[in-house]
């Protein structure tokens, strides 16, 4: 009896160590790799919304019918608006979309948001007390929740509102996005928010669950489904929101003997003035490198050659390629190998 104890210690105790070994760890976000960053802007489509999926763990979202509208940009900046820097005092990142504003305060261990208003600061809403978005690091199971109010202005009206929030990554596995685009080791993360206001005489009730997908190479989601219910009396409303990344960067091609065929880097990035571009193959072939704008449209070639085996070196000049601040990808293809990389000018 004892020694089929050992055994069977040792048959489970290989078990471990196989699974360890051969399946790829889950996912966890932390501040260095997936904190929104000011000046790395964040390219997104629209599209139709779908159902979520299940949770849990080595899960497949396949999400390649979604119909596609329009691309976007979320763009983001640090808080410099005078306008609104006494509403918004604790925001030091600003993000902008569909003429919407958003006031964040952006720390090594946490996310918040402190105020949100339209473009033309027709209405705003200042947090007393903010609503934590992210914590870092943040992994599978992980979970929190908690409280917020503030005050809401519009149309001459001052409104207090208040509501609750509970964040929780609860899936992990594989996503699949329109083109067949296909991620591996992604982590799910649903948001449950809701607030309460009075208007008018009557009580609104808002609950909005979001899903956000994040990979290991982007640091923005790659996916984001958004349902928001309002209840008001006995009226129910419901619309939904979703959009996904449309640069989407993946982990490197490796050769038999897990070693890359190929890899490239920008550093340092975001640039200034002068960029080095490294890159390298393990066997020889053709090497193409494009640079393009965020929006997808081609700039020019790098570099057009076939290359034996190495390291390489390439220099960008912002400045000599009249080149202005923004966001820019590298996409380089090393015969069937197609890698990304995003570049971030600034002035």
């Amino acid at each position: 009896m004892l020694a089929l104890k050992k055994i069977l210690i040792i048959i489970f105790g290989m078990g471990a160590f196989l699974h360890a070994l051969f399946c790829q760890q889950p996912l966890v976000l932390t501040f260095e790799s997936h904190a929104l960053q000011a000046g790395a802007n964040n390219n997104m489509t629209l599209c139709g919304y779908a159902n979520p999926g299940d949770e849990g763990g080595n899960v497949t979202w396949d999400f390649s019918s979604l119909q596609t509208t329009q691309d976007f940009t979320g763009k983001l900046s640090g808080h410099t608006r005078s306008k609104s820097s006494e509403t918004f005092g604790n925001a030091n990142t600003v993000l902008d979309e569909f003429n919407n504003r958003f006031y964040l305060n952006v720390e090594q261990n946490k996310i918040e948001l402190t105020g949100y208003s339209t473009l033309d600061d027709g209405m705003t809403v200042s947090y007393e007390k903010p609503l934590v978005k992210m914590r870092f690091p943040f992994a599978m199971r992980d979970s929190y929740s908690g409280d917020y109010y503030g005050t809401m202005r519009t149309g001459g009206l001052i409104l207090p509102l208040s509501g609750t929030y509970e964040v929780t990554a609860d899936g992990y596995g594989k996503l699949i996005l329109p083109g067949m685009v296909t991620i591996e080791n992604t982590l799910r993360v649903k948001t449950v928010k809701t607030y309460e206001m009075q208007l008018n005489g009557s009580m609104h009730y808002t609950e909005i669950n979001t899903f956000r997908w994040y990979g290991a190479y982007n640091r923005y989601p790659l996916l984001v489904l958004t349902s928001i219910k309002t209840t008001t009396g006995t009226e129910v409303h419901i619309h939904y929101q979703a959009a996904y990344n449309n640069v989407v960067n993946s982990r490197l091609p490796e050769t038999g003997n897990g070693i890359p065929t190929a890899s490239i880097r920008a550093y340092p990035n975001p640039v200034t003035s002068l960029m080095n571009l490294e890159y390298a193959l393990a066997e020889p072939g053709e090497v193409t490198i494009d640079l393009y704008a965020h929006t997808g449209k081609k700039i020019k070639t790098l570099i057009n050659n076939y290359l034996e085996k190495g390291t390489y070196n390439l220099r960008l000049i912002p400045e000599e390629q009249e080149l202005p601040a923004g966001l820019y990808i590298i996409k380089a293809s090393f015969g069937e190998t197609i890698l990304t990389e995003e570049i971030i000018i600034t002035e």
